[in-house]
């Protein structure tokens, strides 16, 4: 695996690449958005299928394990059907599976489940395929995490947009509008779909592995794979716990903290713009992974020990900073995924990793609460996240020290 991926003969025009990164964010949106539309919605939904709200929780656990299965072959088909058409996919997906809810059974429930799952696990290698080759090196780290500012942003389209609806017509509305969305969104992307998928490859076959075939060929990818597990275990902890932290322990009011959870949100965001851009600036996205696996680590740490016996503005102050950094790395991270990679392999190693990355998000939150639950203390669970930060440093320490060639299978 080489350090860097070759220059292509004719860089693409700058208005086209800047068409890609907008189509991508925005169907990270949409697909994103339409995933937190059931826990966003959760009592009416529940009301309407016939289930107790907290099975509605579940839904989440299974649409990212959909995600992560479907991780494992989602780059092979970016590369047999390209990665606009791959997109286009993603969004009838989708759109389906917004369809099946409005339903309103425990079945139709499932269904919309497994389809936004599948479509979830298209979307960032599809991404990836187009950006590849759309994105100059030198603009590489603040393109990807642009276009990772999809999934907060999809956090803060459903917000903003499911409960209005829902109290002016009926939680249905909330689907019929993403529904919609992704409609429009197909339909405007098949005019580019010609260019954007001209080096697509119908003989590419699936294979038994799928895209774990990556990280047994590339010691440094596994490496790199392992810091994405570890750091998205310490994201889904901060976002998962966040209001039941500062409500149960911090005795802040729910208001307030939904507020809160909305700035660590927009830290996340502001985060991931930033940390793209200081790593172009700094010509590479490792010294910035290794700062914010290091701050990760110190910041849940301070929460642990010092959340509840500092003023609250304190408290309050570290966790927008938590937003900053653990939510605000994955940009930078996808990044130096593509930077190791030939530009016909950044698909399917982003695919790869993206599989213990998924691995994390249902791992992470799931030991929080048993922590929780054996010590009846947020604080104490916070050291989870402190723990797998610093496993994060060690996962890059070795990704450094890994030799960059390629190791037979």
């Amino acid at each position: 695996m080489t350090a860097s991926p070759p220059a292509a003969s004719s860089s693409p025009p700058h208005a086209e690449g800047w068409r890609v990164l907008v189509a991508t964010t925005w169907v990270q949106v949409l697909c994103s958005g339409g995933m937190l539309l059931v826990p966003t919605l959760a009592p009416q939904v529940a009301a309407a299928f016939g289930v107790p709200t907290g099975w509605v929780g579940l839904q989440v656990s299974l649409l990212y394990g959909v995600a992560m299965l479907t991780s494992l072959q989602s780059a092979v088909l970016a590369r047999r059907l390209g990665g606009c058409r791959a997109s286009q996919l993603a969004m009838a997906l989708v759109m389906g599976g917004c369809a099946l809810a409005l339903i309103g059974t425990p079945l139709a429930l499932l269904g919309t489940t497994l389809l936004l799952g599948l479509a979830y696990g298209i979307t960032s290698p599809a991404a990836a395929e187009l950006l590849s080759r759309f994105t100059p090196p030198e603009r590489r780290n603040l393109v990807y995490s642009i276009k990772q500012t999809g999934v907060p942003l999809g956090g803060v389209l459903a917000g903003l947009m499911a409960p209005p609806l829902a109290a002016l017509w009926n939680w249905q509305a909330a689907f019929l509008a993403v529904g919609v969305a992704c409609l429009a969104t197909l339909l405007l992307l098949q005019p580019r779909r010609t260019r954007w998928d001209a080096s697509r490859d119908a003989r590419v076959r699936m294979q038994r592995a799928g895209s774990l075939g990556v990280l047994r060929r590339y010691r440094a990818m596994r490496w790199l794979g392992a810091t994405g597990f570890c750091l998205s275990a310490a994201q889904l902890s901060l976002l998962s716990f966040a209001v039941a932290y500062m409500v149960e322990e911090l005795l802040l009011g729910l208001v307030m903290a939904g507020a809160v959870v909305s700035l660590v949100h927009v830290a996340g965001v502001t985060g991931r713009l930033g940390w793209g851009a200081l790593a172009d600036r700094l010509g590479g996205s490792l010294p910035v992974l290794f700062g914010l696996a290091g701050v990760i680590a110190l910041i849940f740490f301070l929460l642990a020990v010092l959340g509840t016996a500092v003023p609250t503005w304190v408290t309050l102050t570290l966790m927008v900073v938590a937003g900053a950094t653990a939510v605000g790395w994955n940009g930078v991270y996808l990044g130096e995924v593509a930077r190791r990679c030939e530009p016909g392999e950044v698909g399917e190693a982003t695919a790869a990793v993206l599989v213990l990355t998924y691995m994390g998000v249902l791992v992470g939150p799931a030991l929080f609460s048993l922590v929780v639950w054996l010590t009846g203390s947020y604080s104490v669970g916070f050291l989870l996240p402190m723990v797998t930060g610093a496993l994060a440093v060690f996962c890059l320490l070795n990704c450094v020290r890994s030799d960059a060639a390629p190791r037979a299978a």
